[in-house]
């Protein structure tokens, strides 16, 4: 029987502990010799140095990896001798460090070295509570729950929400919640099933996204929702695009706080193993590094969210790394978060001022790891968004569209499989800024960014082109395949009903698509595309036209 994702990576850090056990034991065995040599010989006195540096790395590493009472006493030997290996650093008398050593070791500290390794007998239990593995998805449609009492409304709102690809479930009430339904993704519940704070089923909204249809506009009850942990509130349901813009920000907030690209530097091998394999499990994206010296090849080919490092690895210096990473302007905003058993904060600020933008003491829980990393990588993409992303939509700027447009042609000539690239174009859209405002044709392009989104797939490439115009490429997809997929949604867009006061309008769109394989470049594909879509408008807008040369 096949073992639950939760026990085999209960198996595999078991595995690693006792690595770290295994090498451990060799390592303290040599650092009480050394210590104890020093003692009574000045000539060995250089070796206090590796010694504290020894103790230093495992005051971090060893309560990470479960050895907690190891940990506290290793951070307590290399308080004392620190001052110690700092005179054998500076080239002071060695017989004067001898004597200093000497008298430490009688004031107590001598079994407290000769007993490190028996530290080692005793380990936390190994715990995978912050493990929670997610399910595979079977596709890409969120499920989305309304309770609300009025089922007129509820199947109003679910039909709207069904045309940007959601699956819908309804419910009068929380109490009607059944068990097994562990696949919902988001829920929209009435403000009035919120009143008796005290009910049971409340508690399934905590790990949810929650919007809440209220039209209390008084700051005691949004002050109270809040409270309750609801992330947002609408006041007209009915308001398809705009409930939809919303509960897209909200999907892509809680899918981002769980993904990320994340680098870790550091030269203590089963630390960085332990470290890979929880965020590795945590559903992160990691490139583990123990060679500083490849560390700017590395971060070329991974790109990653963040970069983590150890202070000192080595002869190589995580600061002097980290001011090295910023001698390339591509890596300027590039987070960088030393992780140290450096408990001095005056160091610690030292080693921010030479590169780095956050300092996290050592030992860490896998839990505390797991949240710093992902609330890391979240906040790094929500600034690089402001860069890349259209404000607006959410979508690829026009620069970055182009660009990511080059490179899947570039891929598509050398695998050659068949890719697409459309232009779409929202038809009269400046009839609908005369008669409705601005802020009316804002709310139509943020509904087909939605819907473009929710519509394609996740390797799909989307940009806004500029105004009211988008561009789309579908990569490894057929000519056939592509103009299916936009007629069905223009078919959609047309559909969705827009409300500006007590009026209601609806917005066609115009597409022209063109294979990128029938060109001789990105740029002459985005050409052709465009022919074809101003065949569509000179044709009566409202759907899809291929450019000739694609057909051939």
């Amino acid at each position: 029987m096949p073992q639950s994702p939760t026990r085999e990576v209960q198996k595999k850090l078991e595995t690693l502990r006792n690595r770290f056990r295994d090498k451990t034991i060799r390592e303290i065995e040599g650092l009480v010799a050394s210590i104890f040599n020093a003692s009574r010989n000045p000539e060995t006195i250089g070796e206090l140095v590796a010694a504290y540096q020894l103790l230093h790395r495992l005051a971090g590493s060893a309560g990470t990896l479960g050895f907690t009472l190891l940990g506290e006493q290793a951070r307590k030997l290399e308080i004392a001798i620190k001052p110690l290996a700092d005179q054998v650093a500076d080239g002071a008398d060695s017989e004067s460090i001898r004597l200093e050593l000497k008298q430490l070791l009688s004031a107590g500290y001598e079994d407290d070295i000769a007993g490190l390794g028996n530290l080692l007998v005793t380990a936390e239990p190994v715990s995978t509570e912050w493990h929670q593995p997610r399910l595979a998805e079977t596709d890409n449609q969120p499920v989305l729950l309304i309770l609300e009492p009025d089922q007129e409304l509820a199947e109003l709102v679910s039909e709207g929400l069904a045309l940007y690809g959601h699956r819908l479930r309804s419910l009068r009430n929380g109490h009607e919640w059944p068990e097994g339904m562990d696949d919902v993704d988001l829920v929209m519940v009435r403000d009035t099933l919120l009143q008796d704070e005290g009910v049971q089923w409340l508690s399934r909204l905590h790990d949810l996204p929650v919007i809440c249809f209220s039209q209390a506009p008084d700051f005691a009850t949004r002050y109270r929702l809040a409270c309750l942990g609801i992330d947002a509130c609408c006041d007209d349901p009915q308001d398809i695009p705009a409930l939809a813009d919303r509960i897209e920000q909200l999907l892509a907030e809680g899918l981002a706080t769980l993904t990320g690209r994340v680098m870790i530097l550091d030269d203590d091998r089963e630390l960085l193993e332990h470290y890979r394999l929880v965020l590795t499990s945590g559903g992160l994206q990691v490139r583990a590094l123990g060679d500083p010296s490849n560390l700017l090849s590395e971060l070329s080919e991974f790109r990653p969210d963040i970069l983590l490092m150890d202070v000192q690895m080595g002869l190589y210096d995580g600061p002097a790394l980290a001011r090295m990473v910023r001698f390339q302007a591509e890596w300027l905003s590039l987070p960088i978060i030393f992780f140290s058993s450096e408990e001095d904060r005056n160091r610690q600020l030292d080693a921010l001022a030479r590169g780095g933008d956050d300092f996290v003491t050592k030992p860490v829980s896998d839990e505390f790891l797991l949240r710093t990393v992902r609330m890391r990588c979240y906040r790094a993409r929500q600034l690089d968004k402001l860069v890349s992303l259209d404000s607006l939509t959410g979508l690829l700027k026009h620069a970055l569209a182009k660009t990511e447009l080059g490179r899947e042609y570039a891929r598509s000539a050398r695998s050659g499989h068949n890719s697409v690239v459309a232009m779409l174009d929202l038809d009269h859209f400046k009839k609908v800024n005369d008669a409705y405002g601005h802020g009316a044709g804002d709310m139509v392009i943020k509904a087909l960014a939605n819907l473009l989104r929710h519509r394609l797939r996740n390797t799909d490439i989307i940009g806004r082109y500029g105004g009211e115009e988008f561009m789309v490429v579908l990569p490894e997809c057929s000519l056939e395949k592509a103009v299916e997929v936009l007629e069905a949604l223009s078919q959609d867009f047309a559909r969705l009903a827009f409300n500006v006061g007590t009026e209601e309008f609806s917005v066609s769109l115009s597409a022209g698509v063109a294979t990128l394989n029938a060109y001789g470049s990105a740029e002459q594909a985005i050409e052709a595309a465009d022919r074809a879509l101003y065949q569509r408008k000179r044709a009566g807008r409202n759907g899809v036209s291929v450019d000739s040369r694609s057909l051939l």
